[in-house]
């Protein structure tokens, strides 16, 4: 069995995951896309068994959408280990859910994620209050620690290197807008491979600003003057879609 869902408390909720060959990236290890996409799945998973998820909400014609993201690794899993995800609300306010994670490999940490999630009402894209849904302050756990800096504020990438991708069919999920994970995929992509044989993504943070959708075709700008401390946009050349920032090290043989 290769994966295992264990519900440690109501406040904190655990996944059991193995990284198998075919989900590597090019230096054998765990890529961040793919982190990206367990994160939600957790999330999605413990939202759930809160019975604050999908099946609650979608006939009322609302949804989660993440609006914030903020990741630090010290190191990311390789072929064959086990890893484990640890998720928890640490508090909810009228319009936010901060949802944390930790990443755990063959039983020590090797990062800590930072969330923010609002709910929307499908029809209008507005926000909705979360202030009555009760299950999210009675599963708060504001006292486990989350040991990095909350995502901070990413400026617009005025100047930089430039191109263009159109999202196509496999960039779009069941709500008909681009995946998250896409995002970061086309961003990544704007370095070569052998960027990433040299250097390790640390720390990545985005935010969310405004949906794209099937046929849009996009900016993408880089600001990498500084190799270590890279700023990222998508745009459709006036208004933002996302804003990103990249820290890399040197990655160690």
């Amino acid at each position: 069995m290769l994966e295992r869902r264990i519900t440690e408390d109501a406040g904190v909720y655990s996944h059991e995951f193995f990284l198998a060959a075919g989900e590597c990236n090019a230096e054998s290890m765990m890529p961040l896309p793919l982190l990206v996409n367990r994160l939600i799945r957790v999330a999605t998973e413990h939202a759930n068994l809160m019975n604050v998820g999908y099946a609650r909400f979608a006939p009322e014609g609302r949804g989660w959408v993440l609006t914030k993201l903020a990741i630090e690794m010290q190191r990311y899993p390789r072929v064959n280990d086990n890893y484990t995800i640890k998720s928890w609300i640490e508090v909810a306010s009228k319009l936010l859910s901060f949802r944390n994670f930790a990443i755990f490999c063959n039983g020590e940490v090797v990062g800590y994620v930072r969330s923010e999630w609002a709910m929307i009402d499908m029809n209008t894209r507005k926000l909705t209050d979360l202030s009555s849904i009760k299950e999210l302050a009675e599963s708060a756990r504001p006292d486990v620690p989350c040991l990095m800096a909350p995502p901070s504020r990413i400026s617009p990438v005025k100047q930089g290197r430039t191109g263009n991708y159109t999202f196509a069919y496999c960039d779009v999920d069941f709500n008909r807008h681009v995946n998250t994970v896409r995002y970061i995929e086309r961003l990544m992509d704007q370095w070569p491979m052998e960027h990433y044989d040299r250097y390790l993504v640390t720390r990545f943070e985005i935010v969310f600003m405004r949906e794209c959708h099937y046929g849009a075709t996009v900016n993408i700008t880089v600001d990498d003057a500084d190799v270590h401390d890279c700023r990222a946009e998508i745009s459709d050349g006036m208004v933002a879609h996302c804003r990103a920032r990249f820290k890399f090290s040197e990655l160690k043989k």
